[in-house]
C-alpha cells in the first residue's frame, strides 16, 4: 500500500489522466460491442415492413403468378422472389419474342397483383432473350416503385451468348 501511495504522490498527474483514460475506453468499448455486435435487435428492415401481413404474396400466388405468364409461351421461364417490399421477377424467353413485346408481357403481368400489392411492394424486372445466329439477344431492367403507374426501363444494350448463358435463369428439369 505504501509503494501505491509513494507511486501516486510522485506521479499524480499521470495516474489521473490513466485512470480517466482507462475509464474512457472501458465506455467505448461497452458502446461498439452494443452497436456492432448486438445490434439494436430490431429487424434488418425496421418498421418498413409494417403492414406486410395484409398484403403477403403466398406460394401459390407466386406460382398461379408463373404459370399465367408462361401461358401463351413466349415466356419460356419466369422466376418471382419478394425480398422485403421489393417483388424481383425474371423472365427468359422465347427467340421469337421481340424487346417491344417483352415490355408489354412484363407490363400486362403486373395485372396478377391487387391495388394493395401493387400500393405496398415495389417491382424490378428482369428481361432476358438469348441470342442466337437467326436473332439478337437482349438484357433489360425495368421497375416499378409502389407510387408509380407503370414500368421504367434501363437502356437496352447488345448481349453476346457467352454471356446469356452465363446468367441464364432456366431451371434444370
Amino acid at each position: 500500500m505504501k509503494k501505491i501511495k509513494k507511486f501516486y504522490k510522485e506521479h499524480r498527474v499521470f495516474t489521473i489522466l490513466m485512470a480517466i483514460v482507462i475509464v474512457c475506453l472501458i465506455l467505448i468499448i461497452t458502446v461498439l460491442v452494443q452497436i456492432f455486435y448486438f445490434g439494436n435487435g430490431n429487424d434488418k428492415y425496421g418498421d418498413r415492413l409494417e403492414g406486410i401481413d395484409n398484403v403477403k404474396i403466398s406460394e401459390s400466388k407466386e406460382s398461379d403468378f408463373e404459370n399465367n405468364v408462361k401461358a401463351d409461351g413466349k415466356v419460356k421461364n419466369c422466376d418471382l422472389v419478394v425480398t422485403g417490399r421489393i417483388i424481383y421477377i425474371t423472365m427468359q424467353f422465347d427467340e421469337a419474342v421481340d424487346l417491344e413485346t417483352a415490355k408489354s408481357i412484363a407490363l400486362k403481368s403486373l395485372e396478377s397483383f391487387s391495388e394493395d400489392e401493387l400500393a405496398f411492394y415495389d417491382f424490378n424486372f428482369t428481361l432476358k432473350k438469348n441470342t442466337s445466329d437467326k436473332v439478337e439477344g437482349f438484357i433489360i431492367s425495368g421497375a416499378r416503385t409502389k407510387n408509380g403507374s407503370g414500368l421504367v426501363w434501363n437502356n437496352n444494350r447488345q448481349v453476346t451468348e457467352e454471356e446469356i448463358n452465363d446468367n441464364s435463369t432456366e431451371k434444370d428439369e
